[in-house]
C-alpha cells in the first residue's frame, strides 16, 4: 500500500487564498489594538532617542539571535546611532521601521539579503530549500510568487496587524533567498506594523517576545506551512505576541510616565545640588526606590547627619516621605 506524502501549503492550487476565523481573530485583534494605542500615546509622551534606539536595538539582537547570531547590544545601540555611516545589514534593518512607507521592491529585498546573506549576488535562491521537515517553494516558480507577494504587500487594504502576520508567513514559505529568510520575514512585519502605527519608531521589542516563545514559534509556522491555508492559529499567535511584548514595554513606560509626571509637580522645588542628586538616583536606580539615610549618605558623600538633613528638607518639601518601620532602620521613599 502506497501512503502519500501530505502537501504543503504552497503545493495547493491557489495556495495565497489565506482565510481564518474572523471573529477569533477580530477579538484578539481590537485587544491587541486597544493596548497598542494606550502604549503609543504615552511613548509619545516619554520616550527619547536614547529609549528607541535601546528598543530598537534590543529588537534587532533578538531577530538576529531567532537565527542563532548574537549581537552585543551595546555595539548595536552604537551602530544604529551612526545612522547612514552604520553596517548595511543594521542600517537595512532600522530603515525597514524609519522608512517603512517606501515601497518594497525586489532591488530593496536584494540589498537586505546582500547586507545579511552568505550569497551576495543579488537574485533568488536556485537551490530547493528544506528547513527541518519543511520544503519552500520550488526555485522556478520564486519569482512570480515573490511578484504576487510583493503586489500584496502593496497593494493590501487588510488590518496592518493582520498583514504583519500573513506577511510573515507567507514570506517564510516561499523562502526565496538560500539564508537570511526568517531575519527578513521578521523585518517585513516591523515594517508593515510601522506603517500601520504610521510611526518612524520602534514602539516595542516584538522580536524579544518571540525569541522568548522560540519553539511555539516554529511550531505554529510550521503547522500553518503543513495545511490547506486556514491561518487562524498562526494569526492568533502572532497577535497574541504583540500583545505580551506591549505589556512588557508598557511596564518599562509607565516608570518614564511616573518620572515625568513626578519632575513636572516638584519643579518648583527650591533643592540643593544633594537634593537632586539623591532624587535623580532614585529615578535612575543607582538608589533604591526605598532608601536608608546610610544609603544616601554613601551617594551624596556625606555623613549620616547631613544625609539625614537633606531627607528631612524632602519630606518638609513633601518630595520624600518616611516608610512605616521607624527606628535605626528607618527608610525613605520618593512621594
Amino acid at each position: 500500500m502506497i501512503v502519500s506524502k501530505p502537501l504543503f501549503i504552497h503545493q495547493y492550487p491557489d495556495w495565497t487564498k489565506f482565510r481564518y476565523n474572523a471573529q477569533s481573530v477580530i477579538d484578539a485583534l481590537g485587544q491587541t489594538r486597544l493596548q497598542e494605542g494606550a502604549l503609543v500615546g504615552v511613548a509619545d509622551l516619554v520616550c527619547n532617542s536614547d529609549f528607541e534606539t535601546k528598543m530598537l536595538a534590543r529588537d534587532i539582537a533578538a531577530n538576529y539571535a531567532l537565527d542563532g547570531n548574537e549581537l552585543d547590544l551595546q555595539n548595536l545601540e552604537g551602530e544604529i546611532q551612526k545612522k547612514n555611516s552604520a553596517k548595511n545589514d543594521i542600517r537595512n534593518f532600522v530603515g525597514a521601521i524609519q522608512n517603512a512607507k517606501l515601497p518594497l521592491t525586489e532591488e530593496r529585498l536584494f540589498a537586505w539579503h546582500a547586507a545579511i546573506g552568505q550569497n551576495k549576488v543579488k537574485s533568488y535562491r536556485t537551490k530547493e530549500s528544506i528547513a527541518g521537515t519543511f520544503t519552500g517553494v520550488s526555485p522556478e516558480r520564486i519569482p512570480h510568487e515573490m511578484e504576487r507577494f510583493m503586489d500584496w504587500f502593496e497593494n493590501s487594504t487588510q488590518d496592518g496587524a493582520i498583514k504583519a502576520a500573513i506577511a510573515h508567513f507567507w514570506f517564510l514559505t516561499i523562502r526565496p533567498f538560500e539564508d537570511g529568510n526568517g531575519r527578513i520575514a521578521r523585518a517585513l512585519s516591523a515594517m508593515l506594523l510601522a506603517r500601520s502605527e504610521d510611526t518612524s519608531r520602534c514602539q516595542y521589542a516584538l522580536n524579544e517576545q518571540i525569541l522568548k516563545d522560540r519553539e511555539k514559534y516554529i511550531e505554529t509556522l510550521f503547522k500553518a506551512q503543513a495545511g490547506n491555508g486556514d491561518l487562524t492559529e498562526w494569526i492568533l499567535w502572532f497577535l497574541n505576541a504583540m500583545r505580551k511584548s506591549i505589556e512588557d514595554c508598557s511596564k518599562e513606560t509607565a516608570g518614564a510616565l511616573k518620572r515625568m509626571q513626578f519632575l513636572q509637580r516638584n519643579q518648583q522645588a527650591d533643592l540643593s545640588a544633594r537634593e537632586r542628586k539623591i532624587v535623580e538616583a532614585v529615578w535612575s536606580g543607582a538608589l533604591p526606590q526605598v532608601f536608608s539615610v546610610k544609603e544616601a549618605a554613601a551617594l551624596t558623600g556625606t555623613s549620616h547627619d547631613s544625609a539625614l538633613r537633606d531627607i528631612q528638607d524632602l519630606i518638609q518639601k513633601e518630595i520624600a516621605r518616611p516608610e512605616n518601620k521607624g527606628g535605626r532602620s528607618q527608610k525613605y521613599s520618593l512621594i
